[in-house]
């Protein structure tokens, strides 16, 4: 592309990334009913970095359709030289078959063409997609509510000291083990008891012992 008429593109008060492809395949003598792929990629990522030379902001869709331009450009030469080796190796069966006479019909690569309204079309499609994607990220965060539950531990410690005095005066014994006072062997249950009751120990409202690491764990009042 002329270095004026890149200017006058880039510097439009209407530039679009399809408008910018657009300009290039005018203004390169591209075949608009098959693109080159490599040229064009080549071209559009010589405007972006000529754009960010005159600090010219532009939307990230101009970015991504550069990504997606250098993917399809990786598949495209990728393709071409699986399309080539195929050839020499079609071409070294003929070698072999040409002592028995044989003369087969070479098949020659096929490449399709792509139009620049097939390729804008492809590129608008895979922006949607990337559009709904972080639409999708996006909701998912915003809709990861977290349901705290609220934990008086004052009224805890409370009812779990007035679980073990009841426990002992209507037993008639001066020590209980720590799972009798659990509710249930649910997890929570089990916290919301230990913890509890290391407050009232700490307090010396209670005495605990523990004989064996793991093992039960004893209570008393002080």
């Amino acid at each position: 592309m002329q270095e004026e008429k890149l200017y006058e593109t880039i510097l439009s008060k209407e530039l679009t990334w399809e408008g910018l492809i657009r300009d290039i395949v005018h203004n390169e003598g591209l075949d608009p009913w098959d693109i080159d792929i490599s040229r064009l990629t080549k071209k559009y990522l010589d405007a972006i970095k000529k754009i960010k030379e005159l600090d010219i902001r532009i939307s990230g869709k101009f970015i991504l359709a550069a990504a997606i331009l250098l993917k399809m450009k990786a598949d495209y030469l990728l393709a071409k030289k699986e399309e080539d080796e195929k050839v020499e190796d079609k071409k070294e069966e003929i070698v072999l078959e040409a002592d028995y006479d044989l003369q087969p019909h070479v098949p020659q690569p096929k490449k399709r063409k792509v139009t620049i309204e097939e390729l804008i079309s492809s590129l608008q499609k895979a922006l949607v997609v990337n559009e709904k994607r972080k639409f999708r990220h996006k909701q998912r965060e915003v809709n990861i509510k977290l349901k705290l539950k609220k934990v008086d531990i004052g009224e805890k410690i409370i009812l779990l000291y007035n679980k073990i005095l009841d426990f002992l005066k209507r037993f008639k014994i001066e020590e209980l083990k720590f799972s009798s006072l659990v509710p249930s062997k649910q997890r929570e249950d089990i916290l919301w008891t230990f913890i509890p009751l290391i407050h009232l120990a700490n307090k010396g409202k209670v005495n605990i012992r523990q004989e064996e690491e793991f093992g039960e764990i004893y209570v008393r009042t002080s």
